[in-house]
C-alpha cells in the first residue's frame, strides 16, 4: 500500500511467512471495500470505558492484519496485510500516533520475530520506522535473513515520556550450555533489549541476557524450561530467556519480564540486576498470596520511591506446562523497604476459564477499569472497578487464532486517503444502490450522493446518515455515474472518485 513505506521494504520477511486460512470463523464483507474484518462475537453486561477495540489477529486468521473496531462490531480502520503486532495508540511529541511491528513472526516452539516498528499519525501515514540494523544478529538457522531490513522484535513497542521507544531483539548465537547438560559449543537464543530514538533510531541503551549469566544462571531456569534436546544447532537454539516486555522507572531503570524464567528482573542503569521477582519463589521478594508463571506484559503503575503496583498478564501456562491454572491479570504492591509483594487485584472471568498458552495483556483503563488481551485465545475482555467482566469480544476460536495483545482507546482518525464507493442497479426495484465506506475515518457524520447519466453531468441525489463502516443509499432510477462526499463537524470534506454503476446487484 502508498502510504506503507516500510511494507515494500519488508517483502523478503513476508515472502516466508504461510498462512493457514481459518474458514469457519466468519468474517465480514463490503461493496465497497475489499477488507474483511473478523465478525466480533460481543456479550455486555455493563458499561465499557470510552474508545475503540485495537488488535492484530494471526495463526489461522482469515486475514493477517491489525484492526480498529467498535464495541457494535464495526470496523474502523483495517492496516495493510502482514503479521503485525503489539497495534495501540501511544502518545509522541504529545500526540496520538499508532504503533505496530511490522516484519515476519517465527512460530512456536520459538515465538519471536524479526521487523521494524512503524509510527503512524492520524491520518494513517507512517511517519517513522523504528528499527535496529547493525547488532551482529544471526537469525534462526532455518530462515533466509539475507534480505532483513531490521531485527527488532514484535514483543515490545512502548514509547517512553522521554520520546524514545523501547524494543526487544533474539539473536542466534553460540554459548556455552555444559552447565545445564547441554553442548559446550551449543547455540541459544540471546534476549536482548534496547532504548531507541524514535525520530534517529540512534541507540541509547543495549541490554543482553547472555551479559549476565552470573546473575541470571541457566540453572535457574531449568524447572520452567529444561534445555532437553535445545542447543545443538542454530536452527533449534536455546531460547531459555524469552523476554517479552519492557517498561522504564522514573530513575531510568527497566523492569524486563522473561518468560521462562518466570521471573520479572530489574536492570540497573549499568546494565546490572538490581533485583529479581520470580513467581513461584519470590526471588529477592517475599510472596504474599500471589504466585505466577510464563507471564507477560509487565507494566509499572502509581511508582513512588519505595514501592509501585506491577500489573501483568500471568499467563501460568506454556508449551512446557499447559491446563493446570487458569489465566489471569494480577496487580500487586512490591514494597521496596521490606521486599514483599502483596496482592491487590486478580481478573478472570469465572463464567469463561481461559487458559492462554503464550502472548497476552493486561490495560489499565480510566476509572479502573481493565482490558485484557488473552493471546493464544482471542478473547478481549473487560473488567470493572469492582473486578466484574462487562464485555467479552470474540474474533476466534482458541488455539486456532491468536492476537498477541489487544487494547482499548479513544483515537481520532483523519485519513488522507478518498473515500471509497460502489454503485450497482437493483433492476426488480428500480434503484440504483450506492455503497459508501472511508477507511479509517471517524469524525464524518452523513455522506452526500452525486449522480447522474454521464461522467461529467453529476448532481445531488440523496444525502444518507453514516450507519457505520459501510453506509447503503438506495436511489430511485437508474443512474449511470456515482460519486459520494463524506461531510462531519469540524472536519474537512472528502470526495470520493466517480465510478460507473454496475448494472446489476
Amino acid at each position: 500500500m502508498r502510504i506503507f513505506s516500510a511494507f515494500a521494504a519488508l517483502c523478503g520477511l513476508q515472502a516466508t511467512l504461510v498462512v493457514a486460512e481459518n474458514t469457519t470463523w466468519p468474517w465480514q464483507t463490503f461493496k465497497s471495500s475489499p477488507h474483511e474484518p473478523p465478525s466480533l462475537k460481543i456479550s455486555k453486561s455493563g458499561l465499557t470505558s470510552p474508545g475503540y477495540l485495537f488488535f492484530d489477529q494471526s495463526w489461522s486468521a482469515h486475514e493477517y492484519s491489525v484492526f480498529i473496531m467498535s464495541d457494535s462490531n464495526e470496523l474502523v480502520w483495517q492496516g495493510p496485510p502482514g503479521d503485525l503486532k503489539g497495534f495501540r495508540v501511544q502518545k509522541l511529541d504529545g500526540k496520538p500516533v499508532l504503533t505496530f511491528f511490522n516484519g515476519l513472526g517465527v512460530p512456536e516452539p520459538f515465538g519471536w520475530g524479526y521487523g521494524i516498528v512503524q509510527v503512524l499519525d492520524e491520518s494513517y501515514q507512517s511517519i517513522y520506522n523504528v528499527s535496529v540494523i547493525n547488532d551482529n544478529y544471526k537469525a534462526l538457522g532455518s530462515i533466509d535473513s539475507s534480505s532483513f531490513v531490521s531485527w527488532i522484535d514484535m514483543h515490545e513497542n512502548t514509547i517512553t515520556s522521554d520520546g524514545t521507544m523501547l524494543v526487544t531483539g533474539y539473536n542466534v548465537t553460540q554459548a556455552d550450555l555444559s552447565s545445564v547438560g547441554g553442548p559446550k559449543n551449543g547455540w541459544i537464543a540471546d534476549s536482548l533489549f534496547y532504548e531507541i530514538d524514535v525520530k534517529t533510531n540512534e541507540i541509547l541503551f543495549r541490554w543482553s541476557a547472555l551479559d549476565h549469566v552470573d546473575q541470571i544462571p541457566l540453572e535457574h531456569v531449568q524447572p520452567f524450561y529444561p534445555i532437553k534436546d535445545w542447543g545443538h544447532n542454530s536452527s533449534s537454539p536455546y531460547g531459555y530467556f524469552h523476554i517479552n516486555s519492557v517498561d522504564k522507572f522514573q530513575d531510568g531503570t527497566y523492569i524486563i519480564s522473561s518468560r521462562y524464567y518466570c521471573s520479572l528482573f530489574k536492570i540497573a542503569k549499568d546494565g546490572s540486576v538490581d533485583w529479581t521477582l520470580q513467581g513461584q519463589t519470590g526471588g529477592d521478594f517475599e510472596l504474599n498470596e500471589i504466585k505466577f508463571s510464563y507471564q507477560h506484559d509487565a507494566r509499572i503503575h502509581d511508582e513512588t520511591e519505595n514501592a509501585f503496583i506491577l500489573s501483568i498478564f500471568d499467563n501460568a501456562n506454556s508449551d512446557v506446562q499447559n491446563g493446570t491454572d487458569h489465566t489471569e491479570g494480577i496487580f500487586m504492591n512490591v514494597n521496596l523497604l521490606t521486599r514483599e509483594v502483596s496482592l491487590v487485584r486478580t481478573l478472570q472471568d469465572p463464567q469463561d476459564e481461559i487458559f492462554s498458552t503464550s502472548q497476552g495483556n493486561t490495560q489499565l483503563l480510566p476509572e479502573n477499569h481493565v482490558l485484557m488481551g488473552h493471546g493464544s485465545n482471542p478473547k478481549i475482555k473487560e473488567y470493572n472497578a469492582s473486578g466484574s467482566c462487562v464485555m467479552t469480544a470474540q474474533f476466534g476460536f482458541d488455539d486456532v487464532i491468536s492476537s498477541y495483545r489487544s487494547y482499548r482507546s479513544p483515537w481520532v482518525g483523519v485519513p488522507k486517503t478518498l473515500p471509497d464507493v460502489f454503485s450497482c442497479i437493483d433492476q426488480g426495484r428500480n434503484r440504483t444502490n450506492v455503497y459508501m465506506s472511508w477507511n479509517g475515518a471517524t469524525e464524518h457524520k452523513q455522506w452526500k450522493v452525486f449522480g447522474g447519466a454521464t461522467r461529467s453531468n453529476l448532481s445531488s441525489v440523496a444525502v444518507a446518515r453514516k450507519t457505520g463502516f459501510e453506509t447503503l443509499a438506495s436511489i430511485k432510477g437508474k443512474l449511470g455515474y456515482v460519486q459520494v462526499e463524506a461531510h462531519g463537524l469540524g472536519i474537512q470534506k472528502s470526495v470520493s472518485k466517480v465510478v460507473p454503476v454496475q448494472s446489476g446487484c
